[in-house]
């Protein structure tokens, strides 16, 4: 996919974090990576705690989020990245919120009242279009990577997002905000959780975006005929997003990856 040549302008939003990550970086040729633009669109759902489960990978370290007694939240979401140490790419995927070592899980609760510590996200897919993007976060990170066309459109009242992968079209997003939305400043802090060699993997990211998060809106999820998108069209999810984002401008550092120890 071409990117728009003003697409490869840095569109900074908190100099200060990018000067951190320039002034900390562990590893020149691979870690911080900076997104310095880039854009995001997203919906959570919750869906049964056992199907929840049932994506986790087979260990007891993880515990899928709970938004009521017997649900448990999941995020389909899409980036494109116009700019950043990976050059550009765009993603679709999805994501389970989950916490790490919990002896007690919390009470359910709705997502913008989550404040546990152990709280990240373990990816269930993450096609992306980028092969320099594929190699490092699969080899580094353990991200379920797989190449695949994603094309993302979006602007602060919503937008859509497609993946086509193995010649079929395997998924589709839209998100409607429905009028012209007030924008915000967002932090975009997140630790996610993977497998790398039977091993857990800690990866944190810093950011912040500038637009929509909330619950006003409506979002529409559709899946092709492919195996790997008919997982995913099984899932039992709420009549409504627990939360959607339009974030037409945002910016992101992932630090180097942190070995937690066996799965």
């Amino acid at each position: 996919m071409t990117v728009p040549t003003e697409a490869m302008h840095d569109d900074v939003l908190d100099p200060e974090l990018l000067e951190r990550a320039r002034s900390l970086g562990q590893d020149a040729e691979r870690f911080p990576v900076v997104i310095t633009s880039g854009r995001m669109l997203g919906a959570m759902y919750s869906i049964p705690l056992e199907q929840a489960w049932a994506l986790l990978p087979a260990t007891e370290r993880l515990v899928p989020v709970r938004t009521t007694p017997r649900r448990a939240a999941i995020s389909f979401f899409a980036w494109e990245v116009r700019r950043s140490g990976l050059g550009p790419y765009h993603e679709l995927g999805v994501a389970l919120p989950v916490l790490l070592d919990v002896a007690k899980p919390p009470v359910p609760l709705h997502p913008a009242r989550w404040r546990d510590a152990s709280l990240g996200i373990h990816f269930v897919e993450l096609p992306v279009d980028s092969e320099r993007c594929l190699e490092h976060g699969a080899g580094l990170l353990g991200l379920p990577h797989v190449l695949g066309e994603v094309d993302v459109d979006l602007d602060r009242t919503g937008g859509r997002a497609s993946l086509d992968y193995e010649d079929e079209r395997m998924a589709e997003l839209r998100v409607d905000l429905g009028r012209w939305p007030r924008e915000r400043r967002h932090d975009l802090g997140v630790q996610a959780y993977s497998l790398l060699e039977g091993r857990i993997i800690r990866t944190r990211h810093s950011g912040v975006g500038i637009g929509y998060r909330g619950r006003r809106g409506s979002a529409a999820l559709a899946f092709g005929e492919h195996r790997r998108a008919q997982r995913l069209a099984r899932l039992s999810l709420s009549r409504r997003p627990l939360e959607l984002r339009v974030l037409p401008r945002l910016n992101q550092v992932t630090w180097g990856p942190e070995d937690l120890g066996p799965a």
